[in-house]
């Protein structure tokens, strides 16, 4: 089936190749590790009904306690435990991979993140173990944050996600609504948790709703104390496969994606002034090179590095099916001319973690400025479909702003809109002259 850009030609054609970048938020370590899914406080249940099943649940496990917030953190625990299983079922179903759950030992990654705490996540976790819903299965491989190794695989049993039958979720409020790598304990930042709680307040009225979950909270995930470095989004949409994610609604319609196309590198561009794209642009990516993918993988492979001198082929080429010496030659003849914005990269100064802040802050204001609901997917954004034009051009507009506000070169990023069952609309980026924007 073939794709139509805006102006009518086909669009940009890549190959099936992985090229997620790595090292843009500690949570993206997982992508290339054993686990796809780790336990993390994300949902609870919807109502008094779904509460007694839960709960039923925790007395079975021997896990009911006399604390009315003990067994609310409990009950946060069953029920992403359950949803997970879910998710885990689904991908054994597709893939056959045994459905292995990666569940963190360390104080740190549970104080940072919820109020569900260390204690009662033990707690949960042993009392897994030893009625049979787990299985120890892999030994710790990597830590989310500071790659310490205290993250075991568990083996969930084949009649878990069974117990999810008549259940329904909805997002908790216990997650801390801003969090930092650089604490083992909750950040206290009132503007930027208001930020994110103003956005659950909006949300909550309008979910994104998947199935028999209802998601309306998420966190915002920074790198460092000083809040300039990460800052993405991560709700329970985020690790969805973007095939069922395309399957949600709000509101009761259904939903689009409004992706920007190479938002680390347009950011890139705008900041150094190198700009690398014509008039009108349909791909970032769009160089001397007919493998897009490969191009793609050169590219964030290099912002991962976080610097031009990354010579030695890392594992995004190679699983664009790069070696050496191809590497090499793409990165010499087609790239370097052509994207010199790549030279002002410095590790930990002009890096993927310090363009993931700018890019979480243009998504951020978009959804904060607009009466539609929206729902922020790192350089993506979820709205109904039927919005999904508009926002996008609102996603234009604020970039541009953003880059005025700066003082940076003000650029339009290009962008798609991915609906389910539908052809990709793409939308060209272009370079504006407009100095000022209200």
């Amino acid at each position: 089936m073939s794709t139509k850009m805006t102006d009518g030609t086909d669009a940009p054609q890549e190959k099936e190749h992985a090229v997620r970048l790595l090292n843009s938020s500690p949570d993206d370590i997982f992508a290339a590790a054993d686990f796809k899914e780790i336990l993390s406080p994300m949902v609870e249940p919807e109502d008094v009904a779904d509460h007694q099943i839960i709960e039923a649940l925790l007395q079975e496990l021997g896990l009911l306690s006399s604390r009315i917030t003990t067994n609310h953190k409990l009950a946060v625990l069953m029920s992403s435990f359950l949803l997970q299983s879910i998710r885990l079922e689904g991908r054994r179903d597709r893939t056959g991979s045994p459905m292995v759950l990666g569940f963190p030992h360390s104080k740190g990654y549970w104080s940072r993140r919820s109020s569900v705490g260390y204690k009662v996540a033990t707690a949960f976790r042993r009392a897994l173990l030893a009625k049979g819903w787990v299985t120890w299965a892999k030994k710790a491989t990597i830590n989310l944050h500071d790659g310490s190794g205290n993250c075991n695989g568990y083996l969930v049993a084949d009649f878990v996600p069974g117990k999810t039958d008549g259940v329904s979720f909805q997002t908790t409020d216990l997650i801390y609504a801003v969090s930092t790598s650089a604490l083992e304990s909750k950040l206290i930042s009132n503007n930027e948790d208001a930020r994110m709680r103003s956005l659950w307040d909006f949300w909550r009225q309008h979910p994104l709703t998947y199935g028999n979950t209802k998601m309306f909270t998420a966190s915002r995930k920074f790198n460092n104390l000083e809040l300039n470095r990460g800052g993405r989004i991560y709700g329970p949409w985020t690790t969805m496969k973007p095939e069922e994610r395309l399957k949600c609604t709000i509101d009761g319609k259904p939903v689009a994606e409004v992706d920007v196309s190479g938002m680390n590198l347009t950011l890139l561009a705008s900041i150094s002034g190198e700009i690398p794209f014509k008039t009108r642009f349909k791909d970032a990516y769009a160089c001397d090179w007919e493998d897009r993918g490969q191009v793609k993988a050169i590219i964030n492979e290099t912002i991962g590095a976080g610097t031009i001198k990354h010579y030695r082929i890392g594992n995004l080429a190679k699983g664009a099916g790069l070696s050496q010496e191809q590497f090499t030659h793409i990165r010499k003849t087609a790239i370097a001319p052509k994207f010199k914005c790549l030279k002002i990269l410095k590790k930990g100064k002009m890096d993927s973690l310090t363009l993931a802040f700018h890019e979480s802050e243009i998504m951020l204001r978009v959804a904060e400025r607009l009466t539609t609901p929206i729902y922020i997917l790192h350089d993506c954004l979820i709205c109904q479909q039927q919005e999904a034009l508009e926002v996008g051009k609102e996603l234009q507009f604020e970039y541009i702003r953003y880059c005025q506000e700066q003082g940076w070169t003000p650029l339009a990023p290009a962008f798609s809109i991915e609906r389910l069952g539908k052809n990709k609309y793409y939308a060209s980026g272009y370079k504006t002259q407009v100095s000022n924007i209200t």
